[in-house]
């Protein structure tokens, strides 16, 4: 996530000094990014000779799939399980590292299967260069107009989703630059995929389906939700430790969860209003906990309320890949009153709509 090789050092100064101090303690992390963006200008200058024509030429033959849903709601298992379909193609977790040198950089796919870690840090995934990845990490690399920049600057991240999701108070030139290198990362990993039609995973794009109709019309979209108290656990989980790897700033436990809590509201409150947009026939939305207790009856949903052809065909890889998550274990949470409390303050629609009970508190072991 962020800039890193994959990003040019315009970009990257000018999201550093764009976004408010960065702690001293800090430094040596930016120093770093310094380095490393500098270090990939032979090979970003390469791919831009090599293949920018071939991507200008590429075309989505089909519009893309969404998969939409908040943080931790289950998007990334939905979408592991739906590239098992090699009709499928997707953003690999080396494009998104790397979106301005992968095509012609083989280089860096050897040099990070050293580094990168077999599974993600806040809940145990699996992780791979070639296995799907969300876009928005793509675009963090690419220019500063992202929403996981944000977490370079936690203090400022509803200045980020105002800006950079819902594209509030922005010069028309930013939003015009945002469709333009989406489209451009789009192209690259329809061309990087031999033409298969791109299935795709960010939950950002919960709050931006506008956007997206406009510049894919035909798209169809998956959302998928979770029981909210749950959510609410694991993304401050997932927060914290985004926070921990990449931020240049300090922030209270306190002021990261009631970004939280904002964040989900407002995502959730425009993604209720903007799927009406979506023309009919284009969206299905799915419970998690069913897509756990029955996933193959789910996937076949999806496909059937979609109209996709094929899911027959692929119903053994996708058995394939649930087997050996049997023994997977799920973060297990411990909820208190006050945190039921401050979930029901501010995300009480959505529990009501989907009709999720109250967690249990732990019993207490008074004397």
């Amino acid at each position: 996530m962020g800039p890193s090789i994959g990003s040019s050092i315009r970009d990257w100064m000018r999201l550093t000094l764009s976004n408010g101090s960065v702690a001293l303690k800090y430094y040596p992390r930016v120093f770093l990014i310094d380095l490393l963006s500098t270090f990939g200008i032979p090979f970003r200058v390469y791919e831009k000779w090599r293949f920018d024509k071939i991507i200008e030429q590429t075309e989505l033959k089909k519009p893309p799939i969404f998969i939409l849903g908040h943080w931790r709601s289950g998007t990334t298992h939905l979408h592991n399980l739906m590239v098992q379909d090699p009709q499928f193609g997707y953003v690999t977790m080396f494009q998104a590292m790397f979106p301005k040198s992968f095509l012609g950089n083989k280089v860096f796919g050897n040099f990070m299967k050293i580094f990168l870690p077999d599974k993600r840090p806040m809940d145990n995934m699996r992780l791979g260069l070639d296995l799907a990845q969300e876009e928005e990490m793509a675009l963090g690399n690419l220019f500063p107009y992202s929403f996981y920049n944000g977490f370079y600057f936690p203090r400022k991240l509803r200045e980020f989703y105002y800006k950079y999701i819902r594209f509030e108070n922005v010069p028309r030139k930013i939003r015009e630059k945002w469709n333009d290198v989406y489209n451009s990362l789009l192209r690259k990993a329809t061309l990087n995929m031999n033409g298969k039609r791109l299935i795709l995973k960010n939950p950002a794009n919960t709050a931006r389906i506008k956007i997206l109709l406009e510049l894919y019309p035909e798209a169809q979209f998956i959302h998928i939700y979770r029981n909210p108290y749950i959510v609410y656990m694991s993304t401050k989980n997932f927060y914290k430790k985004m926070v921990q790897a990449f931020t240049f700033q300090n922030i209270s436990d306190e002021d990261l969860e009631n970004h939280i809590l904002w964040i989900y509201k407002r995502m959730m409150e425009s993604y209720f209003e903007e799927k009406k947009l979506i023309p009919k026939g284009n969206l299905i939305e799915i419970k998690f906990e069913n897509l756990e207790a029955e996933p193959l009856y789910e996937l076949e949903s999806i496909y059937d309320g979609l109209n996709i052809t094929g899911y027959k065909n692929s119903e053994q890889a996708f058995l394939n890949y649930l087997k050996p998550l049997s023994s997977y274990k799920k973060n297990v949470y411990d909820f208190s009153q006050k945190i039921i409390d401050k979930v029901n303050s501010y995300w009480d629609f959505t529990i009501e709509k989907w009709k999720y009970d109250i967690p249990e508190l732990p019993i207490s072991n008074s004397n």
